[in-house]
């Protein structure tokens, strides 16, 4: 993992549910349980009732550091990228491109397309041993 787990850092985390595991979602760590687990308040989900943003308890390795902003100023069909769709980074590769930085990106979890402006795109990166990665393909 290699970066530091503190209480109020911004991270992206995955948890269990049955589409949860395929996305990465913001949000900041309240509680570390000293066992390798922490509990985590999502900034873009909500509680079922809609009372409250969601909080759940997630493992160390489904714990990532926000990602730094690389910009791109537009995609080709091919580039793996990853969209902000279902309040979650999917991601998918690029199938179509339209006009006005729209594009078409296959979701790689269940062949889902979304059209997409690319605000809402990044590339795709990983962490790696303590640092980030891009993944061209």
């Amino acid at each position: 993992m290699a970066f530091s787990l503190k209480v109020g850092s911004k991270v992206e985390a995955t948890f269990p549910g049955v589409w949860f595991l395929f996305a990465y979602y913001a949000g900041s760590l309240l509680f570390d349980f000293e066992d390798g687990e922490y509990d985590v308040e999502f900034e873009n989900l909500v509680e079922a009732d809609g009372s409250a943003p969601r909080k759940e308890v997630v493992n160390a390795n489904q714990l990532r550091p926000r990602p730094p902003i690389v910009f791109s100023s537009s995609f080709s069909i091919g580039d793996l990228v990853e969209v902000y769709v279902h309040d979650g980074w999917w991601v998918g590769t690029v199938t179509r491109v339209y006009p006005y930085n729209y594009y078409d990106v296959v979701l790689q979890v269940d062949g889902e397309v979304v059209f997409i402006e690319l605000s809402k795109m990044r590339l795709h990166q990983v962490w790696d041993n303590g640092r980030w990665v891009i993944i061209i393909d």
